[in-house]
């Protein structure tokens, strides 16, 4: 396919990375598609995205996140864990508690969220 033609003001940030040409080969390989839509797919879930809202405020346990989702405990321990699963959030024991926190590229997924 021939590249096409690219209206005056369009296009300028494109100039950077070589213009279009340059641009299509930055396409992510295969493997790296399948990744990114692993984790758009694990966001399309309203409580996910939920859960992910408040953890950009601070570090939360569980129980701080079941009282604000209302979610019960093995619901919100089951998108905890695909979460944490995929990389967006992280765990630690404090004592006789989990925390977690989002990672940095949680932070980077939440996007307007944060």
């Amino acid at each position: 396919m021939d590249e096409p033609d690219i209206p005056d003001g369009v296009g300028e940030e494109l100039e950077e990375f070589g213009g279009l040409e340059g641009v299509r080969k930055l396409s992510p390989d295969p493997s790296t598609l399948k990744r990114m839509e692993r984790i758009y797919s694990l966001l399309s879930a309203g409580r996910r995205i939920e859960i992910l809202y408040f953890l950009n405020f601070s570090d939360m346990t569980p129980s701080m996140l079941a009282y604000l989702t209302g979610m019960a405990p093995n619901l919100l321990s089951f998108h905890l864990s695909k979460l944490e699963s995929s990389g967006i959030v992280t765990s630690r024991r404090m004592g006789r508690f989990v925390v977690y926190s989002v990672t940095d590229m949680g932070r980077k997924l939440s996007g307007p969220l944060g």
